[in-house]
């Protein structure tokens, strides 16, 4: 039986995003898995998830991305109001000590992991920062 009902991935690489959403189904982290590769798109879908009561449980979110990056889209998620209902996940190439520091001091940021993700790497996300909160 899967963890969750539905996960977004929010990532600018395509192939990251289809490589992910075969490990997080195949290790029944969520029966659904939706993918994003753009800030505003994700916004967008966000609000329309929000509006009809079917917001993910789960973001993973990449940090480094051409336009809008991660960070532009914490601010936009901020508004949204989703109140804790979906914990946020960084998951992202980054290695700045910097970016790190400041997902950790965010209230909406449950964890900064790198990549690449694998089902051991999901258990223990949902071992050590999902299922405490």
């Amino acid at each position: 039986m899967e963890r969750y009902k539905k996960v977004l991935l929010i990532d600018d690489d395509d192939i990251v995003n289809s490589i992910n959403s075969v490990i997080i189904k195949h290790a029944k982290f969520a029966s659904e898995v939706e993918t994003i590769n753009s800030v505003p798109n994700a916004i967008d879908a966000l609000n329309e998830m929000k509006s009809s009561n079917n917001a993910p449980d789960v973001i993973f979110l990449d940090l480094n991305m051409p336009g809008q990056d991660g960070w532009d889209f914490m601010e936009e998620y901020e508004k949204l109001g989703l109140n804790g209902s979906t914990k946020v996940i960084m998951l992202t190439s980054s290695i700045s000590s910097k970016d790190e520091e400041r997902a950790s001091s965010s209230n909406h940021i449950a964890a900064f992991i790198s990549k690449p993700l694998s089902p051991e790497l999901l258990e223990s996300i949902y071992n050590s920062h999902l299922i405490q909160s």
